[in-house]
């Protein structure tokens, strides 16, 4: 059985330089070292250029996973079912020219990540066992203009035909697909990788103590107001921002603060380290009926061994992180929690046996356990 992987957001030689960060790329890495397939297969959309590279190139045959890659061989100008057709058999003749052999068997795996990964499959039209990953709950999405929203759902739609299961790591991804008559669902839950946050040095602290800290995209799924009205009732505190802003200028309101410090992206090598100058660490999704995401955000504080504050932005949160945060309403309970946390001394041993359970080679596993094996 080959597991056929569409979504990856690089080729397994640039993620093995760059790191892996998304969950996309955390969940090919465990599937490419559970030993359960004969060969792991990345597809990637990519140039004429590329895939005559890929095609005439030097192969890597002890890789854990092939990247292959495939592009349309007729311009994307040509439309209708023959063009179609044409570009489908064109896209399996360069996966064959590649070196992959029995990539069209019925009994293989095909992962699709995204509405992008399962959009390619469909253009090759693999044949096996298909499972679409959303990820968290992307049709509500609201940075999508009204028809790519038309488009997002028309492509959830037809993966919850064709495929075996629709994966989510949100409720409210999969309870969209129950409310169309849809049972074929499974819920994937995010991950930790836990080793990288083992035996980290303690480092001097950039500012002041208590450092209350924030490490991830600055979105439009941040309590801007809540995290404002914190910050203002409490110049004592320190508040570092880590982190690139995604389509919203909303955060610009907080600039004007002495106290707070927008200090960039951080490399993900480097976030254990930028944790670890954390006294407390918040967590500001706004409560929305479908921001209930399973942030990694939220894994990797606890990893760190940092005590969370976190605004109760969903119903099963605490039950989902076995209630190891310190959960709130709004900003006066965010900083009564606070304060209780800098008066009490936390065991470093802080969600341990939480995380060992999280990893992404266990969600992999018990899907595989789950699912794959039963098909």
């Amino acid at each position: 059985m080959k597991l056929i992987y569409f979504g990856a957001d690089a080729p397994w030689t640039k993620l093995l330089t760059d790191g892996f960060r998304r969950r996309n790329t955390h969940l090919l890495k465990s599937f490419a070292h559970s030993g359960y397939f004969d060969q792991v297969i990345a597809v990637h959309f990519s140039t004429r250029g590329k895939v005559l590279n890929a095609i005439f190139g030097k192969k890597d045959r002890l890789a854990a996973v092939s990247d292959v890659f495939v592009a349309n061989v007729l311009s994307g100008g040509f439309k209708g079912i023959i063009f179609n057709k044409i570009n489908q058999l064109f896209f399996r003749l360069q996966i064959w020219l590649q070196g992959i052999r029995k990539f069209n068997n019925p009994g293989n795996i095909i992962f699709c990540y995204w509405p992008k990964g399962y959009d390619l499959n469909r253009k090759i039209a693999l044949s096996g066992h298909v499972f679409f990953d959303t990820d968290h709950n992307i049709i509500h999405d609201e940075n999508l203009n009204i028809s790519q929203q038309e488009w997002q759902e028309k492509i959830l739609l037809d993966a919850g035909k064709r495929c075996r299961k629709i994966l989510s790591s949100t409720r409210s991804m999969l309870d969209w697909y129950k409310e169309r008559g849809f049972s074929n669902l499974y819920r994937l839950r995010n991950g930790i990788v836990p080793e990288i946050y083992m035996n980290l040095p303690e480092l001097k602290k950039q500012f002041s103590i208590p450092v209350i800290g924030y490490i991830g995209t600055i979105s439009k799924w941040i309590d801007y107001e809540t995290y404002e009205t914190l910050i203002k009732n409490n110049p004592q505190w320190d508040f570092p921002v880590y982190g690139p802003s995604f389509k919203t200028e909303t955060y610009k309101n907080l600039e004007t603060f002495k106290n707070v410090h927008f200090m960039g992206p951080v490399k993900a090598e480097d976030v254990p380290l930028t944790l670890k100058t954390f006294d407390v660490a918040l967590n500001l999704y706004r409560h929305e009926p479908w921001l209930d995401v399973d942030s990694m955000k939220l894994y990797e504080y606890i990893a760190a061994g940092i005590p969370v504050v976190t605004l109760n932005y969903h119903p099963g949160l605490g039950k989902d992180f076995e209630n190891l945060f310190f959960l709130a309403g709004d900003a006066a309970e965010m900083e009564i929690q606070i304060k209780k946390i800098l008066d009490t001394k936390i065991s470093v041993d802080y969600g341990k046996s939480f995380i060992m359970n999280s990893t992404w080679d266990k969600r992999v596993e018990k899907f595989q356990n789950d699912v794959i094996r039963k098909l």
